[in-house]
């Protein structure tokens, strides 16, 4: 028979402060600081399930008498527990836990990592969790504005709560650079681009270097200083508007070929209009390649 444990707590309130629980279950080690009667009871008793976090549970003061006397601990006549409130362990996740978090998912020793802002409410004991597919990207032309990256808090080994945190990722990489205003349609040279350094977003898509930019044309103007992107490039077209073209009529056996004037521009393979300026009429022919076009005149037509 267990040492008679008595305990006399009529005085106190009936709803003491929330003791925090660590886990998912409430054990007897748990209360035993707040309830010396589970003292004598098996550390690892079961209590019940911890409420969810955020929430609490209200544990009734008989029921727990009665569970304490289910384990052979022996009541003084008389004695009383207040009703305890129970809720779980949470902490604020402090700014150091958030960034290791978030390089150890970007896992890039060379990048600059900012953290502007993060999840701020109290969340239970677990592990932070990140992958780099829940990373915004910023606009193109701001790669260093910052983004969101959503993750999870792991607890409880099952479940889960949503965090998110406010970056500015950087990396420095060699950066092609509009040296002097770009219009739209012009084809890229030498003399328009210069190389510098400067940092930007890591996944806003691969660096490009000079080699790649000149020859091509602007899909759009681009301005001085401003950085020169894949996006904003095309190939060239092998026909220009108001270029002069040699036109080829193929009927069967039969070539025909004379000199026409391209009224729309086109890439190999596109259908353009041409201008004959010996009839004076418009058809329209088949870029084969650069200056040369094709027509195969459909029969009966």
């Amino acid at each position: 028979m267990r040492t008679i444990v008595a305990l006399i707590l009529a005085t106190l309130s009936a709803r003491a402060a929330c003791i925090s629980v660590p886990s998912d279950r409430i054990l007897a080690r748990h209360l035993a600081g707040a309830v010396p009667l589970f003292q004598g009871i098996d550390p690892e008793t079961p209590v019940g399930f911890a409420p969810v976090p955020g929430t609490q549970r209200i544990l009734p003061g008989r029921e727990l008498i009665l569970l304490a006397l289910r384990h052979g601990v022996i009541v003084t006549p008389g004695s009383v527990i207040p009703d305890l409130c129970v809720q779980r362990e949470a902490h604020v996740i402090s700014r150091d836990e958030m960034k290791a978090a978030l390089l150890a998912a970007l896992a890039m020793a060379d990048a600059d990592l900012e953290l502007m802002e993060f999840t701020s409410q109290a969340l239970p004991p677990g592990s932070l969790e990140f992958q780099r597919g829940a990373l915004n990207k910023p606009p193109p032309s701001t790669p260093e504005a910052p983004v969101t990256w959503r993750g999870r808090l792991i607890y409880d080994g099952q479940h889960s709560a949503v965090v998110w945190a406010r970056v500015r990722i950087t990396v420095e990489r060699p950066l092609v650079i509009a040296a002097e205003e770009i219009p739209a349609g012009t084809v890229v040279r030498a003399n328009h681009v210069r190389i510098s350094r400067g940092r930007q977003f890591p996944f806003s898509g691969r660096s490009i270097d000079s080699s790649e930019v000149i020859g091509k044309v602007a899909r759009r103007s681009i301005a001085a200083g401003q950085r020169i992107v894949p996006g904003a490039l095309e190939e060239p077209k092998e026909v220009a508007r108001g270029e002069k073209v040699h036109v080829r009529v193929v009927d069967g056996l039969a070539t025909l070929s004379f000199e026409g004037i391209a009224e729309s521009a086109g890439k190999k393979g596109e259908s353009i209009l041409i201008h004959n300026p010996a009839s004076g009429r418009n058809f329209r022919a088949v870029i084969e390649e650069k200056g040369k076009v094709i027509v195969r005149p459909v029969p009966g037509a």
